[in-house]
Parts: structure tokens; C-alpha cells; sequence
């Protein structure tokens, strides 16, 4: 129970994190999502590390 309780707030905190990040940045050219998704996918490190998180994301909702 407690390892559920963790995981649904460390979603929670993630989205919150990215409202925030959001509404922070309207009105500024370039700060879309799109955009921030383009920068990290420039580098090689970047591609690793949203292949690993789109992993266990896609392990803890599709799989379990």
C-alpha cells in the first residue's frame, strides 16, 4: 500500500511540475511543450532517458 501510495504521488508531483512549467512560460515563443520535447530529443542522453521513463510508465499502467 505504501509503494502505491508512493507511486500515484510521484505522478501527481510530475504533474503538477508540468502545469506549473506550463503556466509559467505562456506568452514566450518557443516554451511549448513541443518544443521543450524537441531540446531533449537532441541529445543522445535526452532519447535515453524518455525511452526509460516512457518504459516504466508503460510497465506500471499497462503491464501490472
Amino acid at each position: 500500500m505504501i509503494g502505491q501510495a508512493a507511486i500515484l504521488g510521484g505522478f501527481a508531483a510530475l504533474a503538477v511540475s508540468a502545469v506549473i512549467l506550463l503556466l509559467t512560460s505562456r506568452g514566450r515563443p518557443g516554451s511549448t511543450p513541443a518544443a521543450y520535447l524537441t531540446t531533449v530529443m537532441h541529445h543522445p542522453a535526452g532519447r535515453w532517458a524518455l525511452l526509460l521513463l516512457w518504459m516504466w510508465v508503460g510497465w506500471h499502467f499497462f503491464v501490472r
